[in-house]
C-alpha cells in the first residue's frame, strides 16, 4: 500500500503542475516516509512555487506542511485561518473536537537499556509468555519473493525476503502491534496469519490446533478461524454486491465456521459503527472511504472469529470517527475475549490499542516488548526513529 501511494505521489509530481491536489497523499506511509514526502512537497512549494491543496484527517501532517487551514464540515467552511491559529486557538466547536480527538503519543524523556526490558536486540525471537490462556503462536514464518534483475523482466531473478523467521506468541483477550515501514512485510505477515497467503516454512498454532502453512488456508482450514479488515476497503469489497449482501454473507460464513453461538445482530452492529441502516441497499462505489472502511470492520465482526487481523484500520477515519471505532474495538475485544493483531503506522493509535507491540524492519522482528516499555525505554535505533519522526506536537 505504501508503495502504490508514492507511486501515485511520483506520478503527480513528475508533470511539473502548476497546483497539486493531495487527497490523503500520506495516510498509506510510515511515519519516516511520510516525513520526508512532506519535506518534499514542502521543498517544491518553496522552490518552485507550486501550490499544494491538502486534503486529509492527519492534524500531524496539517501542523507540518501547511500555511492555512479551511476546516469543512457537512459541505461547508466552518473555520479559515492561519495553520498555527487553527491549532493554537480554534474558533469553532467542530475544530475544536476535531482537535481533541487527535491521538497523543506519550513518550517520556527515559531510556533505557535493552537488557533491562522484555527485548533480546533485535533477534527476531518473542520473549517468553506464559502459556496458560495462549490463544495463537507463530514460529520461524519466512517467505520470499522473487523480483527480476533487469527491467521487463530480463536476467535471471534474485530472491528477497518478505519475511524472515518470524515467530510470535500472543495471548488471547489482547491486542499486539505490529509496526514498521512500508514493505517491511507487516501485511505479508497478516495475510499468512488469517490463511489468504501461505509461507514456505513456518507453522502456525491456534488453541491447540496447528497449522500447516505452505498450504492455502481453505485446505489446511486456517481459513476462516481468523478474519482480516484490509487497508484499502475500496478494493477488498465486492462493487457487485450491495451493503446488505456483503455483511449477510459474513453472518452466514461465521455461522458455518462455528465461531460462536451468539447469533449476529447486523442492525445493532450498524448502529454501533454509526452507519445509517440506509445503506444496506447501497454498493461500495455509493459510500464514503471512512463508511467504507467501517463497512469492512462489520463484516470482520459479525464473522465472530477467534481472532482478526487488522490492517492500518483506521487510515481512512477522521480522528473524531478514529476514536470512536477504536473504543468500539478495544470493548469488543475485551467483551468476547478476541485476540487481535493490529497493523498501523500511527504510533498513537498502536500505544492506545496495544498491550504489547512488535516492531517490523526488513522482513524481521527488529524490536519487541510491551507498549509502555518499547514507547518509553526501547533503545532500538529504528524504534527511536519511528517514532522522533512522529509531528512533535502532537506528542507529549
Amino acid at each position: 500500500g505504501g508503495q502504490r501511494q508514492r507511486v501515485v505521489i511520483a506520478i503527480a509530481l513528475a508533470g511539473s503542475p502548476d497546483i497539486i491536489i493531495a487527497d490523503e497523499p500520506t495516510s498509506a506511509l510510515d511515519a519516516t516516509v511520510q516525513k520526508q514526502v512532506l519535506e518534499l512537497l514542502r521543498t517544491l512549494v518553496d522552490e518552485t512555487g507550486v501550490s499544494v491543496i491538502l486534503v486529509t484527517h492527519d492534524m500531524g501532517v496539517i501542523s507540518e506542511i501547511t500555511n492555512r487551514v479551511l476546516v469543512m464540515r457537512k459541505g461547508q467552511v466552518v473555520e479559515a485561518d492561519h495553520t498555527t491559529a487553527i491549532l493554537d486557538q480554534p474558533g469553532h466547536d467542530y475544530t475544536k473536537k476535531l482537535l481533541a480527538a487527535v491521538p497523543r503519543l506519550r513518550v517520556p524523556p527515559t531510556t533505557m537499556s535493552s537488557e533491562d526490558g522484555n527485548v533480546d536486540g533485535g533477534s527476531g525471537r518473542p520473549a517468553d509468555i506464559g502459556d496458560d490462556d495462549l490463544l495463537l503462536v507463530a514460529e520461524d514464518v519466512s517467505k520470499q519473493f522473487s523480483r527480476p534483475d533487469f527491467p521487463w523482466g530480463l536476467g535471471a531473478a534474485k530472491a528477497s525476503f518478505g519475511l524472515s523467521d518470524v515467530s510470535m506468541r500472543l495471548p488471547r483477550g489482547t491486542v499486539t502491534g505490529i509496526v514498521g515501514e512500508s514493505g517491511s512485510g507487516k501485511t505479508t505477515f497478516g495475510r499468512i496469519l488469517a490463511g489468504l497467503d501461505t509461507a514456505p516454512t513456518g507453522r502456525i498454532t491456534i488453541g491447540e490446533h496447528a497449522f500447516d502453512v505452505s498450504r492455502s488456508g481453505r485446505r489446511s482450514g486456517l481459513l476462516g478461524r481468523v478474519q482480516m479488515i484490509f487497508q484499502d476497503p475500496s478494493v477488498s469489497l465486492n462493487p457487485r454486491m450491495t451493503i446488505g449482501e456483503t455483511l449477510d454473507e459474513s453472518i452466514r460464513f461465521g455461522a458455518r465456521t462455528g465461531s460462536s453461538k451468539e447469533p449476529a445482530d447486523l442492525a445493532a452492529m450498524m448502529d454501533r459503527l454509526g452507519l445509517p441502516r440506509s445503506l444496506l441497499g447501497r454498493h461500495p462505489h455509493q459510500l464514503s472511504g471512512g463508511q467504507k472502511q467501517r463497512v469492512c470492520i462489520a463484516r470482520a465482526l459479525l464473522a465472530r472469529p477467534e481472532i482478526i487481523v487488522a490492517d492500518e484500520p483506521t487510515s481512512a477515519l477522521d480522528v473524531s470517527v478514529q476514536a470512536e471505532i477504536v473504543q468500539l474495538l478495544k470493548d469488543t475485544i475485551a467483551e468476547r475475549a478476541m485476540t487481535m493483531v493490529f497493523i498501523s503506522h500511527d504510533l498513537a493509535i498502536v500505544q492506545a490499542m496495544c498491550s504489547s507491540v512488535y516492531i517490523f524492519k526488513d522482513g524481521r522482528i527488529e524490536d519487541f516488548g510491551p507498549t509502555e516499555f518499547i514507547f518509553s525505554r526501547s533503545d532500538n535505533p529504528y524504534t527511536r526513529a519511528l517514532i522522533n519522526a512522529r509531528p512533535q506536537r502532537f506528542i507529549c
